[in-house]
């Protein structure tokens, strides 16, 4: 092992990412949550509340000084364990040196990888080498080499020792890589970390057999993992987020050493970055979409921007620099390139989102801070982190979240919030009878599913039109859910059933914790931080409270709504969600001029804001395959199976949103 020219490369490394300016840099800046939680290690106390930890623990625990037991389980969930060896804490040592010009905290980083180098003379199947956590641990090992060398700290004996370890963890992770690893985030992190690692260690890393098997599994995986639309297969958007991280890192270090990129691994980047950013809600938040959290995303989003080049997403994340742990695992010039990008005026992200293959759809009024925002959620399953949330709707009103998804608490085996999480109940779906075929079993797997049909979207001025179903049984039935939402903020819906005998169709509806439902005259009173709502249904309206979750171990009671109505082979029930100002009234669609349609074909409801302006939404249940098929509606004549009639004075505008 040529040390010298080890050396040589981290301290390329370092002047590329210019790593003796970050202590500058940041020194003006709020770091009061970064230093705490270097201190935290420094006195071997260890939280897991970064915001992109996968597993978060907020609980404190301390480990003996000196000697870890690296396979220590804490908190009565394996996952913490996990998030100890995955060790990008010492990042935090690292950034916190150079910002207080204090080696010490470098030296605890240093500690730290010997101990776990010395813990592990071999790499043999434990909890401490699971690989997942192997290919975090060893880009983390690599990424603070540059930072402990400048530091002063970096002797040859650790770095042979570390260089040693990641070369050996490399090949385990070779020897344990397993086909499903190629539809995996599993998969991309670990073969993009070695990516990384390798061309920061090497001068020609192409003539090493580890790179060349890491980079011909990434383009497999890049092209298996990341859907044409962006979306990743798992429909998870945390673990979204994984693997765009990992996209990033190694592009960016591929781009910066001059290796070559993985085939596909650029775009792959684009448009995972592009697809994210659809999904933030105008918090900056995205809603916790299979297994995921609720999480800020403008930090990545900036990131994103910086590292890619792209002016828009710059725009979308209001942000001009990025967070400190950013500046030190990629450098500088990202943060550089991410201000010239902010600064130029340019392309802005389109105001929706059409997944045709994931299934994921969002439309949103406007970029701005109160704007109303409407995912429609209809797609594949994924994987283990995938949920069953087809025909979810998540409702943003004036910025704040009002109808929300369940999220996910909690991974454990033998916790019962686990599988309800992830079923059918904790989404805002339509049910036949209360229940459905999609069936969780356990923590990562189903005893049954449905069958989703392709979702119709469609996109005309203020209004947006979106329509799925799903196919069950046990009774064989179809749900439908035809939705329509408003840019000013009026979502109308028609859920629909269709199987033999009488049963019973309910529609739930999920509410964010800062929601408070009460019930009322005209359906249901809802208060939201961005003022009063009125959830109505020509269903019978009840509600109650249930616990969702919008971070990993921790649960939230919130208010719950369901909406029921009987059927006798087909039916449905409308539901609707307006400002309080807005006066609701059902509508009539006409049959040849002056014959009011049956509403088991077609139902209508008039919306009237305040002014007399207002909007009127008819849905078509069934074909009209016998009499007069000529309809109007607010006195405007149309032949389709959904529209909307805007009127203002006496002027009458007619939408075609399904034909």
């Amino acid at each position: 092992m040529n040390l010298g020219a080890i050396r040589e490369r981290l301290r390329k490394t370092a002047a590329l990412m210019r790593v003796g300016e970050m202590g500058e840099r940041l020194a003006g800046r709020d770091l009061s949550v970064l230093l705490a939680r270097a201190d935290e290690v420094m006195a071997d106390t260890y939280t897991f509340s970064k915001t992109w930890d996968m597993e978060r623990c907020r609980v404190p625990f301390t480990l003996p000084a000196g000697a870890y037991d690296w396979n220590v389980v804490n908190n009565d969930d394996e996952e913490w364990c996990f998030m100890l060896n995955r060790m990008d804490y010492l990042e935090d040592l690292a950034l916190v040196s150079l910002v207080r010009g204090d080696a010490s905290y470098a030296e605890k980083a240093a500690r730290l990888i010997e101990s776990w180098v010395d813990a592990h003379p071999s790499i043999v199947p434990e909890l401490s080498t699971r690989t997942l956590d192997t290919g975090i641990r060893i880009r983390s090992m690599v990424c603070v080499l540059p930072a402990l060398d400048a530091m002063g700290v970096l002797t040859d004996e650790l770095l042979e020792k570390a260089v040693r370890s990641v070369r050996d963890q490399i090949a385990s992770l070779r020897e344990r890589y397993l086909p499903k690893y190629e539809t995996s985030n599993w998969g991309s992190i670990q073969t993009l970390a070695v990516l990384t690692v390798l061309a920061t260690l090497e001068d020609d890393p192409t003539s090493d057999s580890d790179w060349v098997w890491a980079q011909e599994r990434a383009e497999s995986q890049m092209a298996a993992q990341v859907y044409p639309d962006g979306i990743d297969w798992e429909q998870s958007t945390m673990y979204h987020v994984e693997v765009l991280l990992y996209s990033l890192r190694a592009l960016h270090v591929l781009e910066a050493q001059g290796a070559p990129v993985p085939r596909g691994l650029r775009s792959a980047a684009e448009r995972l970055s592009r697809a994210l950013a659809a999904q933030m809600m105008p918090n900056g938040c995205i809603d916790a979409q299979g297994d995921s959290d609720r999480t800020d995303v403008r930090g990545l989003m900036a990131l994103c921007a910086g590292v890619l080049g792209d002016g828009a997403l710059a725009v979308a994340s209001g942000r001009t620099r990025l967070d400190a742990s950013d500046v030190f695992a990629f450098g500088c010039d990202v943060e550089d390139a991410l201000a010239a990008c902010a600064a130029q005026a340019g392309e802005t992200l389109p105001l929706t989102f059409d997944g045709e293959d994931s299934g994921l759809f969002v439309a949103r009024s406007s970029w701005g801070a109160d704007a109303n925002l409407t995912e429609f959620s209809s797609g594949p399953l994924g994987s283990g982190h995938g949920h069953s949330d087809n025909l979810h709707v998540t409702a943003v009103y004036h910025g704040a979240p009002v109808l929300v998804d369940g999220g996910r608490y909690t991974y454990r085996e033998d916790s019962p919030e686990r599988p309800y999480l992830k079923g059918p109940l904790a989404h805002n779906v339509p049910l036949l009878d209360g229940r459905s075929s999609c069936v969780p079993e356990g923590s990562w797997g189903y005893s049954d599913f449905g069958y989703p049909l392709k979702t119709y979207a469609r996109h005309a001025g203020d209004a947006h039109y979106f329509e799925g179903a799903l196919v069950g049984h046990g009774p064989l039935h179809v749900l439908v859910r035809k939705l329509v939402a408003l840019d000013c903020g009026i979502w109308v819906c028609a859920d629909e059933a269709l199987a033999e005998g009488g049963h019973e169709l309910v529609s739930r509806f999920h509410f964010d914790p800062e929601a408070r439902v009460e019930a009322a005259d005209a359906g249901c009173r809802v208060i939201c931080p961005a003022g009063e709502l009125t959830l109505g249904s020509t269903g019978a309206l009840s509600c109650g409270r249930e616990d969702i979750s919008l971070d990993y171990n921790a649960l939230s009671e919130a208010d719950l709504v369901e909406a029921r109505s009987a059927l006798s082979g087909r039916g449905g029930q409308l539901w609707w969600l307006s400002s309080a100002d807005v006066r609701v009234s059902p509508a009539q669609v006409l049959r040849g001029g002056s014959e009011p349609v049956d509403p088991a074909l077609a139902e209508a409801v008039r919306f009237e804001l305040p002014g007399g302006e207002f909007y009127t939404v008819a849905f078509f249940h069934g074909e009209a395959y016998t009499g007069v098929k000529a309809f109007a509606l607010e006195g405007v004549s149309f032949h389709a199976k959904t529209v909307v009639v805007h009127g203002v004075g006496d002027a009458r505008d007619l939408t075609v949103l399904r034909a």
